[in-house]
């Protein structure tokens, strides 16, 4: 909504390393709020870490599914 998106991912019981490209962004700086699968998520669900941090709009975020796991971004315009 407005200067917000959110986006997710999910995966199968495979592990997985996946790039978002951050290319459908308008021009600016960014803050991204990012839950993603802790190193234990495969075995305890509820592993997970939660970054901050900046990004430009033609940056692309690496996240790791773990299997069975998952991610969710908040990206919000500075």
């Amino acid at each position: 909504k407005d200067d917000v998106w959110y986006v997710g991912g999910l995966t199968n019981w495979n592990k997985r390393n996946i790039t978002v490209d951050l290319s459908f962004l308008d021009k600016g700086n960014y803050e991204v709020e990012l839950f993603s699968d802790g190193v234990n998520a495969d075995r305890a669900a509820r592993d997970y870490k939660r970054d901050i941090f900046s990004a430009l709009e033609n940056q692309k975020l690496s996240v790791t599914l773990m299997p069975g796991g998952g991610f969710a971004a908040k990206i919000k315009k500075k």
